[in-house]
């Protein structure tokens, strides 16, 4: 859970990172950037990439769907937790 929350606020916290590598990259070469930080599009740009993630991860990971699902059920004094049995 822990990796998930932490990729997510990197994705969040990318664009925020390349601003700011931009922005001392400008000071080097003594160019004074714009007098106002665009936080909207940052904040829209690290959104969007958090969107994309949920979106990849749902259409990557977790099981079939087809097949025929197994409601959970106690099995020799165990709980057997619900899953989709493969249909054959």
């Amino acid at each position: 859970m822990i990796r998930l929350i932490l990729t997510r606020t990197l994705l969040f916290a990318l664009p925020f990172a390349l601003y700011g590598a931009w922005f001392a990259l400008m000071r080097l070469r003594a160019k004074t950037p714009g007098p106002h930080t665009p936080w909207t599009v940052l904040i829209v740009a690290g959104l969007a990439l958090v969107a994309a993630s949920f979106i990849y991860v749902g259409l990557t990971e977790g099981e079939s769907i087809s097949g025929v699902y197994v409601a959970p059920h106690v099995e020799n004094g165990k709980i057997v937790p619900g899953h989709v049995e493969k249909v054959r």
